[in-house]
């Protein structure tokens, strides 16, 4: 059984790759950023030196303002399970950044479709493991925030043509991205 579901779970990631083979990556930041890392402390009340974190990050302008927003990918054994880890859709303000997001069950790439929704992009996000269906799941912005659960969103269709770009593209391997100090 194990091994059906490993190559069920490689083709559906395999179909997922392939509709966007073609598609423009950008790999995490690699500058630390303690406003970021304040912003997790607070959003998941995390102890510094004690928990035991990683994150990685790009800036996109997700509302067409010419700010960009920053997605945070962070993961640790608090912040995560089979299903995902956490992220968080930050936007500068004068003394930090505003939570506009939480995410759960996150995987990386995410991609920001060239489709908006209320002015703001799109996010796609892979759906696997935890139980959940595999697929790809598409975030609308509702005029406040996106939704924080990629599981209980719309999925594309398996021959649906995605525009955009792969963020936190960076191959992923344990420790990977910038520890939480």
């Amino acid at each position: 059984m194990k091994k059906v579901c490993l190559v069920i779970m490689s083709v559906v990631l395999t179909s997922m790759v392939s509709l966007s083979a073609e598609m423009k990556s950008m790999k995490s930041e690699t500058q630390r950023d303690r406003e970021v890392e304040e912003t997790l402390i607070k959003t998941y009340s995390l102890k510094r030196g004690e928990d035991i974190v990683h994150y990685m990050y790009n800036k996109v302008d997700l509302n067409g303002d010419k700010k960009p927003e920053v997605i945070v990918y962070a993961y640790g054994p608090m912040l995560g399970g089979s299903g995902g880890d956490s992220g968080l859709i930050l936007k500068e303000v004068s003394e930090g950044y505003q939570v506009i997001s939480e995410l759960s069950l996150v995987r990386t790439p995410i991609i920001i479709s060239d489709n908006k929704t209320k002015g703001w992009n799109d996010i796609i996000m892979e759906v696997s493991g935890g139980g959940a269906t595999p697929g790809q799941a598409i975030l609308k912005f509702n005029g406040k925030k996106y939704p924080s659960n990629p599981s209980t969103q719309p999925m594309l269709g398996k021959d649906a043509k995605i525009k955009g770009v792969k963020i936190l593209a960076d191959e992923f391997v344990p420790n990977v991205g910038i520890p939480l100090e």
